[in-house]
């Protein structure tokens, strides 16, 4: 298990070129590469308080499962294993952009994101081994503007014959300015491995509960609406009713306009909430009184009913009027809030609430 968790095995893949002319896999860049994968797997295994159980990939790790195995088809288990990581790390160099294997490899890691429908900001973690141009980086390796990723910087920018840090290969006494550096590209994987263990952990949180809610048949459902527009609030009570779903409150809000009143009826809704499962919101032709209810409570309220009870309350509007057809700004800042939208006007409309709860807010 790595660091930051499912679906990754590794937390750092090291991804280089062996700049290897002559074919004999003793160049002097490959020597240098291996010695700084060595030296950030020390680090990092320094800081085991802050990361406990953290997993570099690297084809020359001496422990199973973190290198390559010599019995199993190479293209196959580099697949695997990179898609299996967390971050990538790449050793940038122009042997790097001019190689077809670092390509296939960056290619392999971005499509698993894609599959495992992650952004990949902030988890290509570029060192900058040797100068290259602007002009040779890869569309994935630059940000909307053409600019490349900044990275650490591990030459001597100012020399005219810039080699690495301690080249021709760093080791356990290599000091400033390669240690230096090291420490600060470390401290930024520690930010983006952290902040990524967090998102994992919240989307499996999130997971477990969206699968309770499929599985409880007779889920509780919060249904808000208002006095105004009671017939229509009647007739999604009754659907949801006849669905098989309890149904709370009782009766829609009453109209009033003391605040007192208001901020007690308020709170009712809160203490409600805290125990139903999703909270459902009317669709009313009154532009005015939806956004008020899409921000009140399908935003404000929700939020603190589900600070308390630590549940993952879905909402949606439940449309039987036909409103998205003629509201789309309405829709828009639905989309925008995390509150999903119901066509209604089918009577079976019901029937798409349980797929919803098994993947909502995922």
């Amino acid at each position: 298990m790595s660091f930051v968790g499912e679906p990754f095995k590794h937390d750092v893949f090291i991804t280089y070129s062996h700049g290897d002319a002559d074919g004999d896999g003793h160049s002097l860049l490959k020597q240098w590469s291996e010695g700084f994968a060595r030296e950030l797997e020390q680090e990092l295994q320094l800081m085991q308080g802050q990361l406990a159980g953290i997993k570099v990939f690297r084809d020359q790790h001496a422990r199973p499962g973190q290198a390559l195995d010599p019995m199993a088809p190479l293209t196959e288990q580099l697949k695997e294993d990179i898609a299996a990581s967390a971050i990538l790390a790449i050793l940038m160099t122009p042997h790097y952009l001019n190689s077809n294997w670092c390509a296939d490899e960056r290619s392999w890691w971005l499509e698993a994101q894609k599959q495992n429908e992650l952004q990949v900001n902030g988890r290509l973690a570029v060192a900058h081994i040797l100068p290259t141009t602007d002009t040779d980086w890869p569309e994935s390796l630059v940000d909307s503007r053409g600019h490349k990723l900044v990275g650490q910087c591990f030459y001597d920018r100012s020399s005219a014959n810039a080699r690495p840090f301690e080249w021709p290969q760093p080791k356990s006494t290599s000091g400033d300015p390669f240690r230096g550096t090291l420490v600060d590209y470390i401290g930024n994987l520690m930010v983006h491995l952290k902040d990524l263990r967090s998102l994992m952990q919240e989307k499996e949180r999130q997971k477990t509960e969206a699968l309770r809610l499929a599985a409880d048949g007779g889920q509780a459902i919060y249904l808000h609406g208002s006095q105004e527009n009671s017939q229509v609030w009647e007739d999604v009570w009754s659907d949801l009713e006849s669905a098989g779903f309890q149904v709370y409150p009782s009766e829609p809000d009453p109209i009033t306009t003391d605040l007192a009143d208001t901020q007690k009826i308020s709170k009712g809704r809160i203490e409600i909430l805290k125990g139903c499962d999703a909270l459902l919101l009317v669709g009313t032709d009154d532009t005015r009184m939806l956004d008020a209810d899409l921000v009140v409570v399908g935003r404000n309220e929700r939020h603190q009913a589900r600070a308390f009870s630590d549940k993952l309350m879905p909402c949606a509007v439940v449309d039987k009027a036909g409103l998205a057809d003629t509201r789309q700004r309405i829709l828009t800042n639905a989309r925008r809030l995390g509150v999903h939208w119901f066509k209604a006007q089918d009577e079976s409309w019901t029937s798409d609430i349980p797929p919803w709860l098994s993947g909502a807010g995922i």
